[in-house]
């Protein structure tokens, strides 16, 4: 008797600590009426004297509505002024709490991640709370549960105990949650209660498996069954009703997605991948997809990319580019338009056409926001769509149109990007400074310039404009280089020094022995003395070479310095010819590198021999590598791969180099 009356005095302390929690909301959010209901109009409050959007020309908000047991952003534009701002929110019907997150230029407001939340009493039952009231306070601070605002809160999140706690409510006084709610309901109970949940979790599998059960419900049974209670048995059962009751459902689908990924052969892959759009062409239960890793856009990908290796002439791209889902549009340009362009596969010509049907499809989004994205304001999906293709898709873009002649629409791109990227892409800021160059505007060309210094995100072609801009105003080159030294941000040069000094080591670097272009072999014994650095490259690895023309910056900077060597060992090649084609790489760009072969590797199928050495004795993997050894034949730094910028990679090289020298003193 005495445990019954601690566990209820127990839910009567959680009660009103939630409850009194919830009450006290933070004095710079207020609304009326003080109650407000589901269906009224309300009056939004804010007051940022004491919050980061203190003295904001402008407010607005995103609110997240809890609509039907899921979350739905909309914005909210403020009026006033002096810190000062309200608005009118009028609440959905089916709404049962809402989130807000004040918005200013560059500055948001979620009340320091506990968010500004306003619940509301159902206009239809009076004395009690909307539907989903519970479940919205509960899931948006329980992030584990997956039902939250994403990106809205940024903390662990309340306790199991008071999360079973508000589903619990939820359920109790909206009996139609219960198919929607289940899942979160039994985890939190399983997480709270352990074993003492297993006579709830088999109460809720019996509500799920019941006969006129959905397969939604049947489905969530499954999951129960399987994570919760590790009951193979019931399991079985449970999916021996889908597959009779649900022939061509969810179960079906998962199993025919698999069997693409068991052919090892790409026509089958293919055959494969369009039997399932056949069998399958739409989603039936998109949660179910994100469980068990199903992805359309994947298998629309694999008839995409293979059916194009395989039969040529079929225009794939066309047939499936109306319905190609949101989340592989970045990935397919990628490897469509962006790889066959960096390596020269295809020529602008042929890739425009590829890269105009996959813009017409960003825009398509653009209007209109898939259902999974709910949870982000048309400002937010805006600034989604913008910011994914600044970042993978439009310097490209822009670079086709170029090619085409089509100079105006670029540059229209450009600035689009740009607006996103900000000068922190040197690829973009390369592209603007050739068409402002072109253009003739050198007011412009000249801030290009210098943004894209500032936030050292420029090429060795944009230094070049600059320099000539220089020499023009002063009538000399004198002082150029000191010039564009203080055009940097002093901070990044700190930063990246801190970083480099903190991954600083002092290894032994193994002995090794490779040949040059002219066939004279080099040893690492006769370089002791000097400091070497070895950038690991091979003909076929995209950001290796494009990480040439800042490492000629870097070569070029040591280049009067005998006691620095760069050496560019080209590996992992598998052609016969790579020799022939690495000297003409060499030539055709004019790069004043020595190149060293590394030696053959021990299958006998591609060089590698030094490089392999070297993966084992660091336990690193992949191009491109640079290691920089010092005087004493001692490894202190290893760079991996290429972050996009010459003038950064080039200063970061400076740093490493004279971090190492300086160690040997």
């Amino acid at each position: 008797m005495k445990q019954i009356k601690r566990r209820s005095l127990t839910w009567l302390v959680l009660l009103f600590c939630n409850f009194s929690v919830f009450a006290q909301a933070p004095s710079s959010f207020s609304f009326t009426p003080a109650a407000p209901t589901n269906g009224e109009l309300v009056e939004l409050m804010y007051n940022a004297k004491e919050t980061p959007l203190a003295g904001a020309k402008k407010v607005t908000a995103v609110v997240y509505q809890f609509n039907n047991y899921r979350w739905e952003a909309v914005d909210l534009a403020f009026t006033g002024a002096n810190n000062l701002w309200k608005a009118s929110f009028k609440v959905p019907d089916n709404c049962g709490i809402i989130a807000l997150k004040f918005k200013g230029a560059d500055t948001t407001d979620n009340n320091h991640d506990n968010g500004y939340f306003l619940q509301f009493k159902d206009k239809d039952r009076a004395g009690l709370l909307a539907p989903g009231a519970y479940a919205g306070w509960g899931l948006a601070r329980s992030p584990k549960l997956n039902m939250d605002i994403p990106g809205y809160l940024k903390f662990e999140g309340i306790s199991d105990t008071a999360s079973f706690y508000w589903m619990g409510q939820e359920i109790a006084f909206n009996q139609n949650a219960r198919g929607i709610l289940v899942l979160p309901y039994a985890r939190t109970a399983k997480a709270f209660m352990k074993d003492g949940a297993k006579p709830k979790l088999a109460l809720a599998n019996k509500y799920l498996t019941r006969q006129d059960a959905t397969e939604d419900e049947l489905l969530k049974a499954r999951i129960i069954a399987i994570q919760l209670m590790g009951n193979t048995k019931t399991k079985d059962s449970i999916e021996e009703v889908l597959n009779k009751r649900f022939p061509q459902g969810s179960l079906s689908r998962l199993a025919a997605y698999k069997n693409i990924s068991a052919h090892k052969n790409l026509a089958d892959v293919l055959k494969a991948s369009e039997q399932f759009l056949i069998d399958f062409p739409v989603s039936t239960n998109t949660q179910f997809d994100e469980d068990n890793r199903i992805n359309y856009g994947t298998v629309y990908q694999n008839i995409i990319i293979i059916g194009s290796m395989i039969h040529k002439d079929t225009p794939y791209l066309s047939k499936y580019v109306s319905v190609l889902p949101y989340n592989v549009l970045s990935t397919l340009y990628y490897k469509i338009v962006d790889i066959p362009f960096s390596r020269k596969e295809q020529t602008p010509a042929q890739l425009l056409p590829v890269s105009e049907m996959l813009m017409r499809r960003y825009d398509y989004f653009m209007a209109n926001k898939p259902e999974e994205y709910a949870y982000l304001s048309p400002s937010e999906w805006k600034d989604e769509v913008n910011m994914v293709l600044s970042r993978y898709t439009l310097p490209i873009h822009v670079s086709l149109l170029m090619s085409a002649l089509r100079n105006k629409e670029a540059m229209e791109y450009a600035l689009k990007a740009q607006h996103y990227l900000k000068y922190k892409n040197a690829t973009l800021n390369n592209l603007e400074a050739v068409l402002l160059q072109k253009s003739g505007d050198t007011k412009l060309l000249q801030t290009v310039l210098t943004k894209g210094l500032y936030e050292n995100q420029s090429t060795p072609e944009m230094v070049a404009m600059l320099k000539s801009l220089y020499v023009k105003s002063h009538k000399s080159d004198k002082g150029f280089e000191a010039y564009v030294e203080s055009l940097k941000n002093p901070a990044d040069k700190v930063s990246a020094q801190k970083e480099a000094i903190s991954s600083m080591m002092n290894k032994p670097m193994p002995e090794w022995s490779m040949k040059d272009m002219n066939d004279i072999t080099v040893n690492s014994k006769d370089l002791r003395g000097k400091m070497v650095i070895m950038d690991f490259w091979a003909t076929w690895c995209v950001p290796c070479k494009a990480s040439f023309p800042g490492m000629k910056l870097a070569v070029e900077k040591y280049k009067n310095d005998p006691n620095v060597v760069f050496y560019f060992v080209d590996t992992e090649e598998r052609t016969a010819d790579y020799k022939a084609e690495v000297r003409k790489y060499i030539k055709d760009n004019k790069y004043p590198f020595n190149v060293l072969f590394d030696n053959m590797a021990e299958n006998g199928k591609a060089t590698g021999e030094v490089f392999d050495r070297i993966c084992k004795a660091f336990t690193i993997s992949g191009i491109p590598q640079k290691l920089f050894v010092d005087k004493n034949g001692n490894l202190r730094f290893i760079s991996v791969g290429y972050k996009g910028s010459a003038t950064a990679l080039a200063d970061d090289i400076a740093i490493m180099v004279e971090l190492t020298k300086a160690a040997n003193e």
